[in-house]
């Protein structure tokens, strides 16, 4: 791997059930085996003091940013800009960020809800089960490592792209 940056993004209202805070530890664990890496979490909500106490006790200060409500046009400037989108989110919600993702051409890591998720496949997503909490930030962490590599964002993130053509609303 090469020393630049890898960009992460996910966005929604800061909700407990959306499982940012998972994102955060699964982040944690990252850091131990690379420093090129950052995370941006867009959006506001009643979760957003307990995740930044997350951030602040496993040293991520430097890490994730939690930036707060944005704009559509600045929310799509960052979707446009980031390497890959996340949507922890732990059941079915606004998943804007997962369809626009594959509009980007991004390679998406979210959590299988049943619902939504039965659209992303593991050629452009990587799709993490529901299961044990230890074992959903365990395969977030494996997500997010795998898809640091250049060659398999591009190829997730082309095929991202095609998907796409196919979805019509």
């Amino acid at each position: 791997t090469s020393s630049e940056t890898i960009n992460y993004l996910a966005g929604g209202r800061l909700d407990a059930w959306r499982g940012f805070d998972l994102l955060i530890e699964a982040f944690a664990n990252v850091i131990k085996k690379t420093k090129d890496i950052r995370l941006e979490i867009i959006g506001e909500g009643s979760d957003r003091n307990r995740l930044q106490s997350l951030i602040i006790r496993n040293h991520l200060e430097n890490y994730i940013k939690l930036t707060g409500q944005v704009s559509k046009e600045e929310y799509y400037s960052k979707m446009a800009q980031c390497d890959v989108v996340v949507n922890p989110c732990l059941k079915e919600g606004g998943v804007t960020t997962a369809f626009d993702s594959m509009s980007f051409g991004k390679p998406l890591i979210c959590i299988d809800t049943g619902g939504y998720s039965r659209y992303f496949h593991n050629d452009y997503a990587e799709v993490i089960p529901r299961s044990s909490r230890s074992e959903v930030i365990d395969n977030l962490h494996k997500a997010i490592l795998k898809l640091m590599d250049i060659n398999v964002r591009k190829d997730k993130g082309q095929k991202a792209s095609n998907a796409s053509r196919s979805f019509i609303w």
